[in-house]
Parts: C-alpha cells; sequence; structure tokens
C-alpha cells in the first residue's frame, strides 16, 4: 500500500484501483504540487521568536502571491537555544559559535532541506565560514541587503542592530564589494541602541520614547554624517520603525529583503 505525502506534510495511504483510474491524492498532487518539485526551506529560527513568527508568515503570504493560493511552502523551523547562540556572541567565542551553529544546519540538512538561512541578522557574523563548511546552499541576509542598495545607487547608509551587528563587521565587509559605506553611531549610542533592542524591541514591547529617539539617532546622522539610507540590521526593528517615519532616507528592512529572496529561491 504506497504511502504519498501531499503539499501539507500529511502521508496519505491509498491503494490503485487500477491502472488508469487517478485516485483523489493524485488529482490533488498533479493540480496542486504539478510536476516540478517543490523546494524545501530550513529556517535557524527562534533568534528571535517574534521575528521568527514573521518570517514564517511573509514567507507564505509572498510564496503564495508568486505562486497559488492553493499552494504553501515546505519549511522546517530549526528553533534553537537564543540564550545559549548569544551567549557565544557576547563572550566572543566564534569557533563555539561556528561548532553551535554547525550542529543545527546539520538538522536541517538531514531533513532534506534545500536552503537554509537564518532568521536574523546577528549569527551571520560567523556566515561565511559556515557557508563553507556546510554541504547546504545558505541565503545570506546581509549579501541580500547590500545587494538592494546597491541597485537604488545608494553609497552611504547607517547600520541599526545589536551591538554585535554594528560592530563586528561583516556589514561594512560586505558593503565593500559593492562600494557602500556603512557607518555606524559612537559607542554610546550603540550601547543605547542595543539595550533597547534588546530589553524591548526583541520582545515586540514598542514604546513611543524609544521610536522617538531612534528618529532622533538617525536625523542625526543624516544631517552630520550624509547618510543616505538606514539598515534595519534586526530583524525586529521594522516592528517600530518603517520608511512611514522619514521623507529624506531610505529605509532598508532586512527581513522583508530577505524574505523576498527566499521565495525567489523557492519557486526559481
Amino acid at each position: 500500500m504506497p504511502i504519498y505525502e501531499n503539499h501539507r506534510g500529511f502521508s496519505i495511504r491509498f491503494v490503485f484501483v487500477n491502472s488508469v483510474t487517478e485516485t483523489r491524492n493524485e488529482i490533488i498532487h498533479k493540480n496542486v504540487i504539478g510536476n516540478s518539485k517543490m523546494k524545501k526551506l530550513g529556517i535557524i529560527a527562534g533568534i528571535g521568536p517574534e521575528s521568527t513568527i514573521e518570517y514564517y508568515k511573509s514567507i507564505i503570504k509572498l510564496f503564495q502571491e508568486r505562486k497559488t493560493k492553493n499552494e504553501y511552502p515546505e519549511i522546517i523551523l530549526n528553533s534553537i537555544n537564543f540564550t545559549k547562540m548569544f551567549d557565544f556572541v557576547l563572550s566572543d567565542d566564534l569557533e563555539g559559535l561556528v561548532k553551535f551553529l554547525k550542529t543545527q544546519i546539520d538538522i536541517l540538512e538531514n531533513a532534506g532541506v534545500d536552503y537554509v538561512l537564518f532568521a536574523s541578522n546577528t549569527p551571520h557574523i560567523v556566515f561565511n565560514k559556515l557557508a563553507n563548511t556546510v554541504n547546504v546552499p545558505m541565503i545570506s541576509i546581509v549579501e541580500e541587503t547590500c545587494k538592494i542598495i546597491a541597485s537604488k545607487k545608494i553609497n552611504k547608509v547607517a547600520l541599526f542592530g545589536t551591538k554585535s551587528t554594528m560592530s563586528a563587521g561583516f556589514y561594512q565587509q560586505a558593503g565593500l564589494k559593492y562600494n557602500i559605506d556603512i557607518i555606524i553611531p559612537n559607542k554610546d549610542i550603540q550601547d543605547y541602541i542595543h539595550n533597547k533592542y534588546m530589553s524591548e524591541i526583541f520582545k515586540k514591547e514598542i514604546r513611543p520614547s524609544t521610536k522617538q529617539k531612534l528618529i532622533e539617532i538617525t536625523e542625526n546622522l543624516k544631517a552630520e554624517r550624509a547618510i543616505e539610507g538606514l539598515i534595519l540590521g534586526g530583524t525586529e526593528l521594522s516592528f517600530v520603525l518603517s520608511q512611514n517615519d522619514f521623507n529624506n532616507i531610505t529605509i532598508f528592512d532586512t527581513t522583508k529583503i530577505h524574505v523576498n529572496s527566499i521565495v525567489n529561491k523557492m519557486i526559481e
């Protein structure tokens, strides 16, 4: 008795009546999935939970807009221990971080995914090392963001995110390839952004006073450093800042950019 898996991931068992009669599930398979193999996406998730939810919903929504409302993308989430991961970052134990994340990616790779991504900016601090170690292709939020900035002919942008994302240099290094000058605020402002990010925004606690201060910091960078854009280098930052908050600079929502690239890969 053959077992088939439908587009929602449920196993369906049926018996062939004869060689010419199609079963109901065969018809569903043809009409919904088609003849091409759907690409399976693996997400290193939980870093943090709120942005993981946003990724999941956004990927499905955009996938259905690009394909058909009857289809759902195949997604496997590996929700990891954020505290353990971030402890490696805070202690600057990048070797330990690589080993930890590789183990998590291996779980997805063994599940047969076609692509892997981090639903976060911060772990990209070791993205290149991991991409050269694992066997499954990885989709970088940093690389995809820099491509979009370059496509808009913008050459100077500010970067907000966790302190590690702002100061580790991986965004700046990627920007060099595209002739983009990626600048960060001074140390005190970095500390302010990081603390507000981790204590409020990460948990989707949106406070008007924090939002206004972030807008003020951005406007000051525009006046003092002549930035043309701002990278929301934390996947939760789009909960508090958007293009609607600014008239004179371009906002680069890394979550939205990443999701668009992911769906492109899944349907190509």
